[in-house]
């Protein structure tokens, strides 16, 4: 379990430091959504919205999810995982280090919360690494 897992992290680890570019690709106006918290990093793995937005946006955030998506799935069936568990590791890593102060962000349970000075406390599930 614990190899099947350093596969998938070693796979989110590439997504989220522009390996495929997906994971951090923003359009200025996501981008700006993200600053002002409408928008935000989900555990899964994808942005999501906080509130309304704008249809121009929500577009850009469904883009990027596309594009996230398929980014995803193609390292999926690479490492032989699924692509839930693939986009839910990537989204542990987004969370760890790509959610800036003042930032919002969504939990696997659902809850949005707007990262302070510390670490975001991550779910359960990013920490069987170790």
């Amino acid at each position: 379990m614990q190899r099947k897992y350093w596969l998938i992290l070693a796979g989110a680890v590439a997504l989220t430091i522009g390996g495929t570019g997906v994971a951090i690709a923003q359009a200025s106006s996501v981008a700006q959504a993200m600053a002002s918290g409408s928008v935000g990093e989900q555990a899964d793995g994808y942005l999501g919205v906080k509130g309304s937005v704008s249809a121009a946006v929500k577009a850009e955030v469904d883009s990027i999810n596309i594009k996230r998506r398929a980014a995803y799935t193609d390292l999926a069936a690479k490492r032989g995982v699924t692509v839930s568990d693939m986009a839910a590791a990537t989204g542990c890593k987004t969370l760890s280090s790509r959610v800036q102060t003042g930032q919002s962000y969504r939990l696997s349970d659902g809850s949005w919360h707007v990262k302070g000075a510390g670490p975001i406390t991550l779910p359960d599930y990013c920490a069987t690494a170790g």
